[in-house]
C-alpha cells in the first residue's frame, strides 16, 4: 500500500514541523445518519504531548477519538499520523493503541500474560516477549504482582495493567477514553498524576477523551475544548482557565462571575464597561479595539474576588450584597452575595486560619471587589 507523507525532503525546519504537526487531522467530518457529530475539524498535535479533547456528553470527543483509532471512517477529511495517511487503515494496521474505560482486561489471565497477549499475537520471539514485559512491569511498578490475576487487583493496579498492555507494542500513539472513569474520586486524583509519570517516561504522544475538567487540566500538555462537534479553544491549561476565547469557554472550565453590559470607553490602555447587575463600572487594565455601546459579556473569578465588611475605595469594580450562601471546602470557602440587582455573586475566601470566616456570616452585609486585571471580556 502507498503511504502518502506530508513532508518530502528531509531538513531541520522540516524535522521541527514534523514533531509539530505529529498528528494532523485536517478537516475531518463525521455524518450519522444527516447528524454531525464532528464538524469540520483542524487539529495539530505535537509528537510527545498528552493532549485532552474536553466537553460535554455529546460534545463529539468520543467519536473524534473512534476515527483516530479506526473504529469509525470519517464522512470527510484525513489523517495523518507522523506523515502516514491513516484512512483506509482498519484498526489492527494502524501503530495506535486505545486503552478503553473498562480496561478490558483478559479475567483468566495474569497481568504478565495480559501484558504480553498483544506481542504474543504479533509473533514476537517468547525471550523478546519475556523481555518486553518485564520492562512494562517495571515502567508500571507491578512486577510483584505478575503472577496476580485482575480480580485480585486495586482499581489502580488494574489501570496501569491496562495502560503496560496498550504500551507494550510501542504505539506511536496512545488513546485514553476516559482513563479515570471507573476510579472513585481520592484514587482518581492520585491516578492521574501517576498516568502523566508512566506516559512521559514512555515517551509515547497521548490523546485523551474526558467531560472532567480537573483530569484535563492536571493530565493534558494542551486541551482542545469542544462544543456541538465543533472545537472552541485549543491552548494550555493555563491560557483556557485564564484567557477564554469565549463565553462557553469561561463558563464550561471552572467557576466564574459572568456579566452582560455595554462598552462606556475604549482607549488603548483601559476599557470600561456598564453592566445593569452593577452600581459600579467595570474598568479592564487594557483596550479591547471595540467600540462604544458594543455588547460584551466580562467574567472574573471567584478566586480573584476580595470579599470584606468595609468598602473599598476604588470607584469601580466592587458590588455591594448580602450573603446568602457559604459552601466550606477546608482550605476555602465560598461565598455567595446577592446583590441588589438580584445577581448572585462568588468570592472565594482562604481558610488560612481555623475558623479565619468566622468574622462574616449568613445575612451579612459586605462588598466584593477585584482588580484591574482580573477578568476578561468576551466578545462571543
Amino acid at each position: 500500500m502507498a503511504i502518502e507523507q506530508l513532508n518530502g525532503t528531509k531538513d531541520t525546519a522540516g524535522s521541527a514541523k514534523a514533531a509539530e504537526d505529529y498528528l494532523r487531522i485536517v478537516d475531518v467530518r463525521k455524518e450519522f445518519d444527516g447528524f454531525v457529530a464532528v464538524e469540520d475539524t483542524d487539529l495539530s498535535i505535537r509528537k510527545g504531548e498528552i493532549f485532552a479533547l474536553l466537553g460535554g456528553s455529546g460534545c463529539g470527543k468520543s467519536t473524534l477519538l473512534r476515527c483516530l483509532g479506526g473504529f469509525e471512517t470519517p464522512t470527510s477529511g484525513k489523517i495523518y499520523l507522523d506523515g502516514q495517511l491513516m484512512n483506509g487503515l482498519p484498526p489492527y494496521e494502524r501503530p495506535i493503541n486505545m486503552m478503553f474505560q473498562s480496561y478490558a482486561l483478559f479475567p483468566h489471565m495474569t497481568v504478565e500474560q495480559n501484558i504480553a497477549f498483544g506481542l504474543k499475537q504479533d509473533g514476537m520471539a517468547k525471550d523478546a516477549i519475556r523481555k518486553r514485559v518485564e520492562e512494562m512491569l517495571a515502567l508500571v511498578q507491578l512486577g510483584k504482582l505478575a503472577k496476580r490475576k485482575p480480580h485480585q487487583l486495586s482499581g489502580g493496579q488494574q489501570q496501569r495493567v491496562a495502560l503496560a498492555r496498550s504500551l507494550a507494542k510501542g504505539p506511536k500513539l496512545l488513546l485514553l477514553d476516559e482513563p479515570m472513569g471507573a476510579l472513585d474520586k481520592k484514587l482518581r486524583s492520585q491516578m492521574q498524576l501517576e498516568l502523566v509519570n508512566i506516559i512521559e517516561t514512555s515517551g509515547v504522544t497521548c490523546v485523551m477523551v474526558t467531560h472532567d475538567q480537573e483530569e484535563a487540566m492536571t493530565m493534558a500538555t494542551r486541551i482542545a475544548l469542544m462544543d456541538s462537534g465543533r472545537i472552541r479553544q485549543v491552548g494550555t491549561p493555563d491560557e483556557i482557565y485564564e484567557s477564554p476565547t469565549s463565553r462557553f469557554a469561561a463558563e464550561f472550565i471552572g467557576s466564574v462571575n459572568m456579566f452582560q453590559g455595554k462598552v462606556d470607553e475604549d482607549k488603548a490602555d483601559y476599557v470600561t464597561i456598564v453592566s445593569p447587575s452593577l452600581d459600579a463600572p467595570i474598568y479592564v487594565g487594557h483596550g479591547i479595539s471595540g467600540f462604544e455601546g458594543q455588547d460584551v459579556s466580562f467574567g472574573v473569578r471567584p478566586e480573584k474576588v476580595h470579599i470584606s465588611k468595609e468598602e473599598p475605595a476604588q470607584p469601580y469594580n466592587k458590588a455591594r450584597g448580602k450573603i446568602e450562601d457559604i459552601a466550606y471546602f477546608g482550605s476555602h470557602s465560598v461565598f455567595h452575595v446577592r446583590l441588589p440587582s438580584g445577581f448572585k455573586f462568588m468570592a472565594n475566601f482562604a481558610n488560612q486560619q481555623r475558623w479565619a470566616s468566622e468574622g462574616m456570616t449568613w445575612g451579612d452585609e459586605v462588598w466584593v471587589s477585584w482588580g484591574d486585571n482580573e477578568g476578561v471580556v468576551l466578545t462571543s
